[in-house]
């Protein structure tokens, strides 16, 4: 088995993944199974935008200050803090990655990490890909996006796994399932013509169908497809994709969306103790967006995915802490 990770927005250490790695190893333990292959992709440092942004935006503070000498500068431009480490990176990755050339960029990226990894793993047969936040946008657009252009890298990884999945020898390549965290797929479904028949053409084996090239299809999926999307509570950035994707009883795919309820920290829960709403929801919406990578509830619905355990993703829980 091997586990491709994709990760999402204001990542700058390559490591990102490991705590993830560690709770779903434990969980693999448990269940007394042979520990899959992990590979971390990395792309983060294509986007590494924003401290310039923020210099000029503090050049536009001093002399504000230096103008109003009476005046707090931070009174007037509010939560920076906030603004910096979550609002301005997020969107400014979201932004940057719908820059064509940057976002074919960073699939080119991609293709190249997954492709070692399937080298350096020639006999094993199945694949799975979990991807966060932003990662989740780029990996529609991997696997199912046909907005891009002809020469795109996504179609480059599509044929990757194609060829693996149609070798001559006897190890074959599947994609056998797909774990979304902290997705905000759902919000941006209208610009990238997120559809249901391309989920259907995924799933089912006897027909299904991806473009490996304009014009050109080819199955890469075989026999039932699992996809689990997982939403923190608190993370207002992650939304379900259930009905929106609306498989019908004839596709072959598991789709399910599964939500942790759960406190992101001590201080939203304190807010939300005292009904105080909105500050709960500042206090808490960047570690809960963050907090699937350290979450038990998360490895354990990563490794039941992984796994083809049905009966566990469907258990009816919500602490999933």
């Amino acid at each position: 088995m091997l586990v491709f990770f994709i990760h999402g927005v204001a990542t700058q250490n390559a490591g990102y993944a490991d705590s993830l790695k560690k709770l779903i190893k434990d969980e693999f333990a448990k269940r007394n199974t042979v520990l899959p292959h992990f590979y971390s992709s990395f792309w983060g440092a294509v986007l590494n935008k924003s401290g310039q942004m923020w210099n000029w935006i503090h050049q536009d503070l001093q002399k504000f200050s230096k103008k109003h000498a009476n005046t707090n500068a931070r009174d007037v431009f509010r939560y920076q803090e906030f603004r910096e480490d979550f609002i301005s990176k997020f969107f400014g990755d979201f932004l940057t990655y719908f820059n064509p050339q940057r976002g074919a960029k960073i699939r080119e990226q991609i293709f190249y990490q997954l492709e070692d990894f399937l080298k350096e793993h020639p006999a094993e047969t199945d694949l799975h890909i979990v991807a966060h936040s932003l990662g989740s946008v780029i990996l529609w657009d991997i696997l199912f996006s046909e907005r891009l252009d002809p020469d795109d890298p996504a179609y480059r990884i599509r044929r990757l796994i194609a060829k693996l999945s149609h070798s001559s020898g006897d190890a074959k390549l599947h994609l056998r399932s797909i774990c979304t965290m902290g997705s905000p797929l759902l919000f941006f479904s209208m610009m990238l013509d997120v559809v249901p028949e391309r989920i259907k053409t995924f799933a089912n084996a006897s027909d299904g169908k991806v473009e490996l090239q304009p014009g050109v299809y080819k199955r890469y999926s075989q026999g039932s497809a699992r996809w689990t999307n997982i939403i923190h509570a608190s993370d207002i950035v992650a939304y379900p994709i259930c009905a929106s994707l609306n498989p019908d009883s004839s596709s072959s795919l598991f789709l399910r969306d599964k939500f942790i309820w759960a406190d992101a920290n001590v201080s939203e829960r304190g807010a939300r103790t005292f009904g105080q709403a909105h500050a709960a929801m500042a206090l808490g919406v960047a570690d809960a967006h963050s907090s699937y990578w350290q979450s038990r509830g998360t490895a354990r619905l990563i490794t039941a995915n992984i796994l083809g355990d049905f009966s566990a993703i469907d258990a009816d829980r919500l602490d999933l802490e």
